[in-house]
């Protein structure tokens, strides 16, 4: 799963690896999907916007974490990083 990739890819810190496999994991999920899939969405944007932060690209990150809020306005996590 690309999700995992990217997460071993930015605990190696492969923050450009990392990057594209949370991509590829986006444009492989759609917004109607199941709630498990949703999810994986939720996921992939939350850990782009770390990998973005880590890029010091801070409007990238801020916008992935706009995306993850509009899926799931609750995920603390999600909001904590677009605080930062």
């Amino acid at each position: 799963m690309l999700y995992t990739r990217g997460n071993q890819a930015y605990k190696k810190g492969d923050l450009s690896t990392a990057e594209n496999c949370y991509k590829q994991g986006l444009s492989c999920i759609s917004k109607e999907a199941s709630r498990s899939c949703l999810r994986a969405l939720l996921l992939c944007y939350s850990n782009l916007a770390a990998t973005h932060m880590s890029l010091g690209r801070m409007r990238d990150a801020l916008e992935d974490c706009k995306m993850a809020a509009e899926i799931d306005q609750n995920f603390l996590k999600v909001q904590l990083r677009a605080a930062k």
